[in-house]
């Protein structure tokens, strides 16, 4: 899967990014219900990621609801695959081996160390579990 921008980048910089390779997309912040931390209308090309996030979070959120358009979905269409996408965009399977050594397993340590969400790193960690499943 191609996204309009490198995921590497820091929030900021992915957003500054796409204004020139994703000119029609329209990304802002606002404050979104419940816990609820990004949308993709794809009918106006606009992502929304709640402002109250970390940057983190914001990060994640932004590569989440852009696999989301890449894929043309309608609201929260195919949610598992768009997560477990992200999951495989976002997490560098050698930093992650490291990381998991050299913190014992501990998901909330090796997503500071990544600089990745919680939440990524369990999808990433579901992804594992069905690659060991299909050998």
């Amino acid at each position: 899967m191609s996204l309009p921008v490198p995921v590497r980048l820091n929030y900021g910089p992915m957003r500054m990014r796409l204004y020139e390779t994703a000119p029609t997309l329209e990304v802002s912040s606002g404050l979104l219900d419940g816990d609820l931390c990004g949308i993709y209308d794809a009918a106006r090309d606009v992502i929304i990621i709640d402002r109250r996030m970390t940057y983190t979070r914001k990060r994640c959120t932004l590569v989440h609801e852009l696999v989301h358009r890449a894929h043309g979905d309608i609201g929260h269409q195919r949610e598992l695959r768009c997560r477990l996408q992200t999951a495989l965009l976002l997490v560098d399977r050698d930093a992650y081996i490291q990381a998991e050594r050299m913190y014992e397993g501990d998901r909330w340590l090796i997503a500071d160390e990544l600089d990745l969400t919680v939440d990524v790193i369990d999808d990433y960690r579901l992804l594992l579990r069905y690659e060991g499943v299909g050998r």
